[in-house]
């Protein structure tokens, strides 16, 4: 069944026919149509996946996100959108195809619905780490800064020993001014990296953390020295310097 016909064919269903028709009315009912598809598929999908044991409705979710991303690519976005809704239909715990429609939605202009499919998945999918990342890029992009650092900071508690996502987080803090925060998470980095014998990226995380340490000044828990830091910068400073460890996640359910 095809979302929309005529001259709006081929494009997101309920996101074209929003601009294309009425941007009143219209759109409202688009919205509310494309909520509704996605709560009811939400809903049948949990249940297939508990009735299954995940595996079966798992397989299913894959393979229909699989062509809605072949659909995507060719222009059919109606049709990928509702091999999307299908995929969480038989598995409302499947973060890709989570991620796969709200791309589809930022694509079409319509960052709302984009995130509003970002944000069920969270709810439904554990440790979505992918999904904080998602939403944290369409939230910076709309300028929401301390929105899109809550994301990031939800995503490093999940998996705080992700090199490329300790990365992300400390520009998102430059960027919001936060640089004591910016010069702790460098400094995890750099730990973490040289942990892990990387050394280009100790390298450039130290490099980072001593240019912040130098900006900082005397907010710095680590140079503020001796014992009368007191327990908050003590603690500051034992967290900047020990790299977490983070919880252990499916990557392979959140698509990396």
């Amino acid at each position: 069944m095809r979302l929309l016909h005529g001259p709006g064919a081929g494009t997101l269903g309920p996101v074209c026919a929003a601009r294309c028709v009425d941007p009143g009315g219209a759109r409202r009912r688009a919205r509310a149509l494309a909520a509704a598809w996605l709560a009811a598929a939400v809903l049948h999908g949990a249940a297939l996946a508990w009735a299954d044991g995940v595996g079966w409705a798992t397989a299913q979710a894959a393979e229909l996100t699989r062509q809605a991303e072949v659909r995507a690519a060719a222009g059919e976005a109606d049709v990928a959108l509702q091999r999307y809704l299908e995929a969480v239909r038989f598995d409302a715990t499947y973060g890709p195809a989570y991620l796969g429609l709200g791309a589809l939605y930022e694509r079409a202009g319509d960052p709302r619905e984009a995130e509003r499919a970002y944000t069920v998945g969270l709810d439904h999918v554990s440790g979505f780490v992918e999904g904080h990342r998602a939403r944290a890029a369409l939230r910076s992009r709309e300028g929401r800064r301390e929105e899109a650092i809550a994301d990031l900071e939800a995503a490093a508690a999940l998996r705080g020993d992700d090199g490329k996502l300790l990365q992300e987080l400390a520009a998102a803090y430059v960027a919001a001014g936060a640089l004591p925060a910016a010069l702790g998470v460098a400094r995890r980095l750099s730990a973490l990296a040289a942990r892990n014998g990387d050394r280009a990226l100790t390298a450039a995380a130290t490099t980072q953390a001593r240019a912040l340490s130098v900006l900082v000044g005397e907010a710095d828990p680590v140079r503020a020295g001796g014992a009368d830091r007191g327990p908050v910068r003590r603690a500051l400073a034992r967290y900047a310097t020990t790299p977490a460890r983070g919880n252990a996640a499916d990557r392979r359910r959140e698509g990396r």
